[in-house]
């Protein structure tokens, strides 16, 4: 009896589904505010195309976009919701500061995991615009200047005592690893008053970068699955070791972010000792809201300033001197402006042109963050003109450009896939495609940071270092290691290359 009612009740019920599946297509092909724009079909109908591509071809979304654009033109819908623009000269517009309202997209930014928070998950302009002004005047260019000699320079010191030592075993390293353990004592250093002296591991840690790789792997499928992230954060460790090791070790890195900026706080109440300034203490002597100084708050900017001031610049740093040392004429220009200059500071640093274009190429290729970044204009209409059309997109739609495809388009950078610091000498057209640390009122908070690791560490590693048959004091030498280990070919939210790399390997003699 009970099956018969069950069964009464299915086939109405597989009505009602097929017919909210059936209207819900037809609104999205025909009825949306979006369905004047072009692109494919599948990818207006669902977010499963998007899935697809990200998930089960990890990260390989941003290609299929690039294709849908050269089908359709510089203004494609990418999904049901969301539009994507292919046009560079669009970028300034949107991601626009002056006080032009830009909000993030609230799906877009559950890649962000647990730090809901943070600043660089805040969703409303307004809100995000308070919080920012907290943190700005700790990385800003003068106080980056004064924290220089004393934390930047040490850690080089410390790179280069490795690298030294390194001489002896004749050993290759994973390059990438060494960056990012200097990167890593930077700014951990830097925001919280004592690093952790990664560069002093014997494999510099290696094991909490494989973390945040791994972590990088499921962005998409937490931006697809909200929950998936929190809840696997909320499992107890010793559950999460065996499920997966490095979703405990993330677990392990959110606590230690919790307990440093709990340790500044109670020293901050105590007044026990003088303490070392952080951005913490700025932040909590702030005139900040009390619930926006909160711990629960707090740590999630911190992983935030270690995350974001670890990777994107290692990662620059390891495709300069893979492309310097494939290169050697191009190092050996390098090298003879170091010599003459004599420049020790960034100050002095950023005055040598080809140092800077150098580094201006290797952001090119490097991206920073090369995965689109989805702005809404939550108040008014934004236009481009496609050359044949003016578009208008309508207030609060997601729209997003992507860093990985402006720094390869030909249209601007002839031979993209070519590492040519030349092209940026004498050259300021150039300069507003420069997006690694994208524009506006959103543009990464550490950019003043970034620039003064890479020309000081640029400027003492080639001091000492050239490629094979060059005459300095040593030599570092790539080892079974090509192009394919620095070219993207996965979009992780950060540039991924070939899966089954090895790295970007050198020794040192």
């Amino acid at each position: 009896m009970v099956l018969e009612e069950i069964s009464k009740l299915g086939w109405p019920l597989l009505a009602a589904i097929v017919c909210y599946l059936i209207g819900g297509a037809v609104y999205r092909l025909y009825l949306s505010p979006l369905a004047k724009f072009p692109g494919p079909k599948l990818a207006t109908l669902t977010l499963w195309y998007e899935f697809y591509y990200d998930v089960v071809k990890t990260g390989t979304y941003i290609f299929e976009i690039e294709k849908i654009h050269k089908t359709y033109g510089p203004i494609v819908r990418i999904n049901p919701y969301e539009l994507h623009v292919n046009d560079p000269n669009f970028y300034e517009e949107l991601y626009a500061g002056g006080g032009k309202k830009r909000n993030k997209y609230g799906w877009f930014v559950r890649v962000f995991g647990g730090i809901k928070d943070g600043a660089i998950a805040t969703v409303g302009h307004d809100l995000h615009r308070i919080r920012r002004g907290a943190i700005n005047p700790f990385f800003s260019k003068a106080n980056v200047r004064k924290l220089e000699s004393g934390i930047i320079q040490a850690k080089v010191d410390k790179l280069l005592a490795r690298m030294q030592q390194l001489e002896q075993t004749g050993q290759p390293v994973d390059l990438n690893l060494m960056y990012n353990a200097f990167t890593s004592d930077v700014i951990v250093e830097y925001a919280f008053g004592k690093s952790h002296d990664y560069l002093d591991n014997e494999d510099f840690n290696k094991n909490f970068f494989h973390m945040m790789n791994s972590m990088h792997h499921v962005g998409a499928l937490s931006r697809h699955f909200g929950w998936f992230l929190p809840v696997m954060l909320s499992i107890p460790e010793f559950i999460t070791t065996k499920i997966d090791k490095g979703m405990a070790a993330f677990a392990k890195f959110q606590d230690t972010c919790k307990s440093q900026i709990a340790g500044i706080m109670k020293e901050m109440e105590s007044h026990s000792s003088k303490p070392i300034p952080t951005i913490f203490h700025d932040i909590i002597n702030s005139d900040l809201a009390p619930k926006e100084k909160t711990l629960d708050r707090l740590w999630q900017e911190g992983q935030t300033f270690v995350a974001a001031g670890t990777e994107t610049t290692a990662w620059c740093l390891t495709v300069i001197t893979f492309h310097l040392l494939q290169n050697p004429e191009i190092l050996q220009k390098l090298q003879d402006e170091l010599r003459e200059s004599k420049a020790t500071s960034s100050t002095q640093l950023e005055k040598l042109p080809y140092l800077s274009a150098i580094i201006q190429e290797g952001l090119r290729l490097s991206f920073g963050v090369c995965s689109r970044l989805p702005r809404t204009a939550p108040t008014t209409e934004l236009q481009l003109h496609d050359g044949n059309k003016l578009w208008t997109i309508p207030a609060d739609t997601p729209v997003s450009m992507s860093a990985g495809l402006i720094h390869l388009d030909p249209r601007i950078f002839p031979s993209p896939l070519e590492f040519e610091p030349e092209r940026w000498i004498n050259n300021k057209s150039l300069d507003k495609y420069l997006v690694a640390f994208s524009k506006g009122s959103r543009q990464c908070v550490g950019i003043n940071l970034a620039y003064s690791e890479m020309y000081i560490c640029l400027n003492a590693v080639f001091a000492r270092y050239g490629a094979v048959g060059m005459d300095t004091p040593a030599k570092m030498v790539l080892y079974e290691t090509t192009k394919e280990d620095v070219e993207i070919k996965h979009d992780l939210f950060v540039p991924g290359p070939k899966l089954d790399s090895k790295g970007v390997r050198v020794f040192f003699e």
